[in-house]
């Protein structure tokens, strides 16, 4: 897939995700977006034969599984694991009960936030370049949102950045943390404005075009997309919000010309105009997203934060990053579930 550009939406879909085994690429996508795990495209038109049906977050989705054992997600450059999808949608409960982290959830791995906003990595294999560009994807969100990241020693959960071996400014990833299995495999020619766009996958976050209101914002110009990579506009129904508006500035957004056969735009504003290319840089909405599903103080609980949290109700639909009481005990939304933070008085 090539470079994209986006706003950034919950990841969740994050609780939420789409993928496609293209990876993003600057030749083919301008531009970026971030959004949540749960933007997955659904079944508009028609796929690959190789893809076979699953449920993710409750929602249909298309999947292709790779040489890898991970699964392409048709329409992005993410990878899922087999045990963040189910074959049915009974599977998956959007509001479920907090319960020291254990609930039905834990049957389908969903999606997961690092722990104390801490993205642990490892890199292997990157050329000096590379590395250049992959600390100052590091910088750019670490200076404007509350993430931090920390080279490996002995934790069990972490992230591993290693090169595909393509000679291209492109990239792939898994979609949040996911014990030890998480990968970003990035070209030989990456740049920051495509590590920054796979680091926001490997947070949680899909593709802002691909919002099921995206409509309201802009217009897809299916004739000028190449016919291979026309799922990767489909839009998905299953995406949790953390930014309400669509965000063309985003880290997660395609650019106007991405995947443009014919050197017309393939995404234009509702004027019929394009937008400016992604950089190398994180959107307003993309920095008050982040903070707002990984909120200051470490996912510690520090502070006054079972004076300020509100006991867990039934009836209340919740976001990431919205921290509750629940039988006396602290918890945090997480994509897919309740995360147990500590014990309150």
């Amino acid at each position: 897939m090539k470079h994209l550009r986006s706003s950034y939406r919950l990841v969740l879909i994050t609780l939420v995700c789409t993928l496609y085994l293209v990876s993003c690429t600057k030749d083919a996508i301008e531009t970026y977006t971030v959004e949540s795990v749960d933007e997955t495209p659904i079944n508009e038109e028609s796929q690959d034969k190789d893809f076979i049906t699953k449920y993710f977050m409750g929602t249909e989705v298309k999947v292709k599984l790779e040489d890898d054992g991970t699964y392409s997600l048709a329409g992005s450059d993410t990878r899922l694991f087999e045990n963040q999808l189910s074959d049915s949608p009974g599977a998956y409960e959007a509001n479920p009960v907090p319960d020291d982290g254990i609930t039905g959830l834990a049957l389908v791995g969903g999606v997961r936030k690092w722990s104390n906003n801490t993205v642990v990595y490892v890199i292997n294999g990157l050329n000096s370049q590379v590395r250049s560009e992959l600390q100052k994807s590091f910088n750019e969100w670490s200076g404007k949102t509350n993430i931090r990241f920390k080279e490996r020693t002995n934790e069990s959960t972490y992230v591993t950045i290693s090169s595909s071996g393509s000679n291209s400014n492109s990239g792939v990833a898994t979609l949040g943390s996911n014990g030890s299995r998480s990968f970003i495999r990035l070209g030989t020619r990456a740049t920051a404005v495509v590590i920054i766009h796979e680091i926001g996958h490997t947070l949680g976050y899909i593709h802002e075009q691909n919002r099921s209101h995206r409509d309201n914002y802009i217009i897809i110009n299916f004739d000028n997309i190449q016919d291979d990579a026309k799922d990767q506009f489909f839009k998905s129904s299953s995406a949790s919000l953390v930014t309400n508006p669509l965000d063309l500035n985003s880290t997660m957004m395609y650019g106007s010309y991405t995947f443009s056969k014919n050197g017309r735009p393939t995404i234009t504003d509702l004027n019929g105009n394009t937008y400016p290319q992604s950089q190398a840089r994180i959107s307003s909405g993309d920095i008050a997203g982040t903070n707002a599903v990984y909120p200051g103080g470490g996912g510690d609980g520090g502070g006054d934060a079972c004076s300020d949290s509100k006991q867990w109700s039934s009836s209340t639909q919740y976001k990431v990053g919205d921290r509750v009481i629940y039988q006396g005990r602290l918890y945090e939304r997480d994509f897919s579930r309740w995360n147990f933070i500590k014990n309150c008085g």
